[in-house]
């Protein structure tokens, strides 16, 4: 009998202390199997360069009218300015240079601002062509080369569009483009100490085309100069 009345309090003392247990848990724990995250997760981040040529794709041949805001600066000093509009109708818009005063060989040219009409119409003229030129530079920074730094963000609406947002920054990354320019400085091109791209991009999630952009290629030579350029570009539906 005594044996008996000892194993019914063992028994009664390791429920007692599992219940205690029971309750007094971190509720961390529990939160973590009944409250998902709230981060945002991309599986694959979007191609950038595939998403830049979609939009120049969109300029050469609009399904669709929109407007298209570009600016481009060198940290030397130049900048560049285009707002057009788009259409099935051809280009129409305004483009803003800015140069700052510069010396070539022994003469000196003062700064100035230029701005030019862009009167690309109809659509498919030699007028068109040019228009689409003058936006064509805005796409010259190689926002490809950008593709090993691109960390998803996430969605946002860009421009009447909805856009999946990503931040990149090759700081510390082992590109492709680096090892390019490492090469180029073994055969004796311009001594490139370091490459970096920096920035934004905006990703319809429609067509996978890129409707906002922001972002700075920075090269640092082994003279410590440091050239950059930065591009920027937004595209609103109509």
């Amino acid at each position: 009998m005594q044996r008996n009345t000892h194993v019914v309090s063992l028994a009664l003392c390791l429920l007692v202390g599992l219940l205690l247990a029971a309750c007094t848990s971190k509720p961390a724990a529990h939160a973590s199997n009944t409250s998902p995250s709230t981060t945002p997760v991309s599986s694959k981040p979007d191609d950038l360069q595939a998403a830049m040529d979609k939009l120049e794709a969109s300029i050469q041949k609009p399904t669709a009218p929109f407007h298209g805001s570009f600016k481009k600066s060198t940290s030397d000093g130049f900048s560049y300015e285009c707002e057009a509009d788009v259409s099935t109708d051809g280009i129409t818009g305004q483009q803003t240079d800015n140069n700052p005063t510069t010396k070539i060989g022994n003469d000196v040219f003062p700064a100035n601002t230029r701005t030019r009409q862009l009167n690309g119409t109809p659509f498919g003229s030699p007028s068109f062509q040019y228009a689409y030129g003058s936006i064509h530079a805005y796409f010259s920074g190689h926002i490809g080369d950008a593709q090993p730094g691109v960390k998803y963000v996430g969605d946002e609406q860009v421009g009447g569009y909805d856009a999946r947002h990503y931040d990149f920054d090759l700081t510390g990354v082992d590109a492709d483009i680096k090892k390019a320019m490492e090469l180029g400085n073994s055969v004796g091109m311009r001594q490139t100490k370091d490459f970096n791209m920096k920035g934004s991009a905006w990703i319809a999630k429609a067509d996978g085309r890129m409707v906002k952009f922001a972002f700075d290629d920075i090269y640092t030579f082994s003279t410590g100069k440091i050239d950059s350029t930065h591009f920027e570009g937004l595209i609103t539906k109509k």
